[in-house]
């Protein structure tokens, strides 16, 4: 089982591995707008493998294009679940609390990538948040471009 929320707690819920159908990962525009990030991971989970557990009434629902809704919460604006027309829920996958160790079966809209999107051509990446003395430079050069 994995549970998920949204960032300020309101919304809460769990799904059982087992019942997750297919997760998809896709470059599309409206994915990328919605995550704020280089794609969106959405896992299609059965409705009997899908359960609230508080604030399914704090949802509020978006249509981001024809027939397609997306659930947000209504405090903090985080991806929140929603049924499907074909049965399933669609669960972000940035909104699970725990890894359920399935990454995306599939991957859509690839030529829609964005070359920022692009993060193995980063010229530095660190295992965690990054040392104080790069994040340093960063903010000096911030103040050096804002003096001109």
């Amino acid at each position: 089982m994995a549970k998920g929320s949204c960032l300020c707690g309101a919304i809460a819920f769990e799904i059982d591995d087992p019942g997750v159908v297919v997760s998809v990962g896709c470059y599309c525009t409206n994915c990328r707008k919605i995550s704020g990030s280089q794609y969106g991971v959405y896992l299609q989970v059965r409705h009997d493998s899908f359960r609230w557990i508080s604030g399914e009434d704090h949802t509020a629902t978006y249509e981001s294009s024809p027939g397609n809704l997306r659930a947000f919460c209504r405090s903090c604006g985080s991806v929140a679940p929603i049924a499907t027309p074909y049965g399933a829920v669609r669960v972000p996958g940035g909104a699970l609390d725990e890894d359920p160790g399935m990454p995306p079966d599939v991957v859509l809209f690839t030529q829609s990538q964005a070359d920022w999107c692009k993060t193995d051509a980063a010229s530095h990446a660190f295992a965690d948040a990054g040392p104080q003395d790069f994040w340093a430079g960063v903010i000096r050069r911030l103040f050096e471009r804002g003096a001109t």
